[in-house]
């Protein structure tokens, strides 16, 4: 199973979709070895995955496709082609398009939930059962057609997937037990009812879909005696959608006392005072809320099922339950010009005094990802139509060969504002640049480190000499860059 290698990815934990996949794999019987490329402690490049796959010899190898680092992927499937080996993938992308994948390597490609169909794939692919009999694929017949078999219904009682394989990651290349958030990452459910032009929500559906509480805290209790974890995340869309499981789950932690704290990921709207209040003594340290946009328009032509008003409210409100907000804003919608942007900044600002952290997400500048309401709308306006198979959108991690100091450290996630897929204007672009230089500054303002007001002088300085001169910026800063302590990155 292997996670491809990314340019602005860093995990400090191993993606939950491959250690799911090799745990149903491992319950029938099947070896199974993991390859994530962007393990923190041991990243690895095209290169050093067809290495590394060339000593394991193989049967199948199953990749994730995501469509941020799509082409890396389809780079290591043409080197990873051979015929001692089936090539199967699976993840957002390839649910989204399974045919573009078979173009580019693969073998067969799972649709959806995998852990339904990843064994029957595996057989087939291995010869044990007929092509034809596995639901919820597509696959290249001994004719080099592309065929077709019916979909595989979801899976409604997601308390029967075994446990993730987090036994057959090495825990060094995530930085050992100390490391509070070694495998720290939980799926409480599947599935988002909210219909974000933004997001295509094909892997999990759009139909909300529960683990139970017992579930939950048997797998929370295990991984934190196996592991030594400290910090549990919730990495669903909406952790809180069913208030009562959720308070079960409270009252389960509370009644547990594990030695842990915890955070989650959730919709603005799904969450009241009574809850927060039970998040808080359970332990739940940080929210994170996806706000996008301080804009009613936007807001209302993106299908958000919150208004800015709730998010003045809910935002102070999970602050004053001592639980941390961590926001997310997307900027750049393609009918925005500055005013309505300026109109979001006017929010975070006021927000400032309750936030933990705003998040420069690599999405946090409009991405129009296939499948989404936004990239059928706009393809062809904008002539962005297959992005991610050309180099001519890139959003790769500022250089400072290419960029300012003040872009390096403001766009860390990625320069989408480079890719401007949506061709904004010079205004838009001096806004969205404000945008992310507040994030920055609030951001290193909460860390409270000594080297504050050096952080915020040099980003100035490089703000005013990219404006006068970029030359010149880079002049200055290359050097300073090299000699710039640690403790100030």
């Amino acid at each position: 199973m292997i996670y491809p290698p990314s340019k602005t990815q860093g995990h400090t934990d191993c993606p939950l979709g491959i250690l799911m996949l090799a745990a149903v794999l491992g319950e029938a019987g099947y070896d199974v070895r993991i390859l994530d490329a962007n393990a923190q402690n041991n990243r690895k490049n095209v290169e050093g995955l067809v290495l590394t796959a060339e000593s394991i010899k193989p049967d199948i190898i199953g990749m994730t496709l995501l469509t941020s680092l799509i082409r890396e992927a389809y780079d290591l499937a043409s080197k990873l082609k051979s015929p001692d080996v089936k090539l199967l993938a699976g993840g957002p992308h390839a649910t989204i398009l399974p045919e573009e994948a078979l173009a580019n390597g693969f073998d067969a490609v799972v649709e959806g939930e995998g852990e339904a169909v990843i064994v029957e794939a595996v057989e087939a692919l291995l010869g044990l059962r007929s092509m034809e009999d596995v639901p919820g694929w597509r696959y290249i017949d001994g004719e080099g057609r592309i065929k077709r078999t019916g979909p595989k219904p979801p899976i409604i009682d997601l308390d029967s997937l075994p446990s993730p394989a987090r036994h057959l990651v090495s825990q060094d290349d995530y930085g050992g037990r100390q490391n509070p958030s070694l495998f720290s990452c939980v799926l409480t459910s599947r599935g988002c009812p909210a219909r974000c032009s933004f997001c295509s929500g094909t892997l999990f559906g759009k139909k909300f879909r529960p683990r139970s509480a017992e579930n939950i805290l048997d797998e929370i209790f295990h991984t934190q005696r196996s592991y030594g974890t400290r910090h549990f995340h919730f990495t669903d869309d909406t952790t809180t959608m069913n208030s009562r499981r959720m308070i079960s789950i409270c009252e389960g932690l509370i009644e547990k006392r594990l030695d842990i704290e915890w955070s989650l990921m959730t919709r603005i709207d799904t969450v009241s005072e009574d809850l927060l209040s039970h998040l808080s003594r359970a332990g739940c340290t940080e929210i994170h809320y996806g706000i996008e946009s301080g804009h009613p328009e936007t807001l209302r032509r993106i299908h958000k099922p919150h208004t800015v008003e709730i998010v003045r409210r809910r935002v102070p409100l999970t602050a004053e339950m001592g639980i941390k907000p961590i926001l997310y804003f997307i900027v750049g919608f393609p009918w925005e010009g500055p005013e309505a942007i300026q109109a979001t900044l006017n929010l975070m600002e006021e927000l400032s005094p309750y936030v933990g952290y705003y998040h420069p997400a690599i999405a946090s500048v409009l991405v129009p990802f296939p499948g989404t309401e936004i990239y059928e709308e706009h393809k062809k306006q904008y002539g962005f139509e297959n992005w991610w198979l050309t180099s001519d959108w890139n959003y790769d991690v500022p250089r400072k060969e290419t960029h300012s100091y003040m872009e390096s450290k403001i766009f860390i996630m990625g320069s989408v504002l480079d890719a401007d897929f949506f061709d904004y204007s010079k205004e838009a672009k001096k806004k969205i640049i404000e945008v992310f230089k507040f994030m920055y500054l609030h951001n290193i303002r909460i860390q409270k480190s000594f080297f504050n007001p050096a952080r915020k002088a040099l980003l100035e300085l490089s703000d005013r000499l990219q404006s006068f001169s970029p030359r010149l910026e880079r002049m200055v800063f290359t050097p300073l860059q090299k000699l710039r302590r640690k403790a100030w990155s």
